[in-house]
């Protein structure tokens, strides 16, 4: 039987390696495109939704609207009033119309939420940073904020994480 030589035999362990690598690395659950780049907002970088686009981005605000409900959409503002909570809003915004004060489901956020009660079952979000000036607003059908969720989360940790005003 003939022996392979030094450069055959490392190539084959080489190839046995990556083989092996490719099993051992566990790979992310959602894969990201190389070419789609994050959307870059003051000092955010916001990674693409394959079901959501932006539809507005300017200086103080940025828009995202759902590809699978159109009526749904997220808008990101910097420097907006601060001296009400989301709470409060929601709660003076019930008094005056027809919804329904719910609190919003992750204690770490200061948030609120609005239902409506209407055939459409529509629903306010209002989020803000307790260390920055930035209010997240989501407006939509109660079944579409689990597109945002994702997006909210991700803004919010950023936000929370650099201690900065963007």
């Amino acid at each position: 039987m003939k022996s392979l030589g030094k450069t055959k035999t490392a190539f084959l362990l080489l190839g046995a390696a990556l083989v092996t690598a490719a099993f051992l690395v566990p790979t992310k659950e959602t894969p990201t495109s190389i070419l789609t780049p994050d959307i870059i907002w003051g000092q955010l970088s916001i990674s693409p939704r394959p079901d959501i686009n932006v539809t507005g981005v300017h200086p103080n605000s940025i828009v995202f609207v759902s590809n699978i409900e159109p009526q749904a959409r997220l808008t990101i503002a910097k420097n907006g009033n601060f001296s009400k909570t989301p709470k409060d809003i929601v709660t003076s915004l019930c008094r005056n119309d027809r919804c329904t004060y719910v609190a919003y489901n992750n204690p770490d956020v200061d948030g609120a939420i609005a239902r409506f009660q209407s055939d459409d079952d529509l629903q306010l979000v209002l989020i803000r940073s307790q260390k920055e000036q930035v209010w997240m607003e989501y407006k939509g059908p109660t079944a579409a904020f689990v597109f945002f969720e994702p997006l909210i989360s991700e803004v919010h940790q950023q936000i929370e994480s650099k201690n900065q005003v963007i």
